[in-house]
């Protein structure tokens, strides 16, 4: 039996050794003759018709568009993530701002217990701008000009000119 196969398979190749050196031997122009794979290539390349090229490029831009709109989707979930976090970060502010409101509930009923416990009020505020405004009549009277009167008391100028409005009434 392995006889019988190896005398088949020498028949074989020497048969095809033959048929290619009487292929590359035939020079002819018959398209017919020539068997080769690269003569058959040739000829299914130009036999394409009009419509295998149309569709080929149909393809192609069918293809382009699947991507752009594939970018496109993933643009959109890029911004909708961004959305959902924005909204989460909106939320934890208004929870933070609702704790603040509630600490600020908490200290200002502290405070009004702090001020309960306040025995009298100093009122020295009061006293000073009275001094001020006394110092500022004098130097009026005695004859100095706006800017000497802010120099000498370290008072801004509207102070004074209020004082000096409030005396001519």
């Amino acid at each position: 039996m392995p006889f019988i196969l190896l005398i088949i398979g020498s028949i074989l190749v020497i048969y095809n050794y033959r048929i290619i050196k009487k292929e590359n031997g035939i020079k002819s122009e018959d398209k017919s003759s020539k068997i080769s794979f690269k003569n058959m290539l040739q000829d299914n390349k130009d036999g394409l018709s009009d419509y295998k090229i149309e569709i080929g490029r149909l393809r192609r831009d069918i293809a382009e568009s699947l991507t752009e709109l594939q970018e496109e989707i993933i643009e959109i979930k890029d911004n909708f993530n961004k959305l959902k976090n924005n909204e989460k970060i909106y939320e934890d502010i208004k929870d933070i701002e609702s704790s603040n409101e509630s600490i600020i509930d908490e200290n200002s009923s502290y405070k009004l217990n702090y001020d309960d416990d306040v025995i009298s009020e100093i009122s020295f505020p009061e006293k000073a701008d009275s001094n001020k405004t006394q110092s500022i009549k004098k130097l009026l009277e005695d004859g100095l000009t706006v800017e000497q009167i802010c120099y000498d008391l370290s008072v801004s100028k509207g102070e004074v000119l209020l004082v000096k409005g409030l005396f001519r009434k």
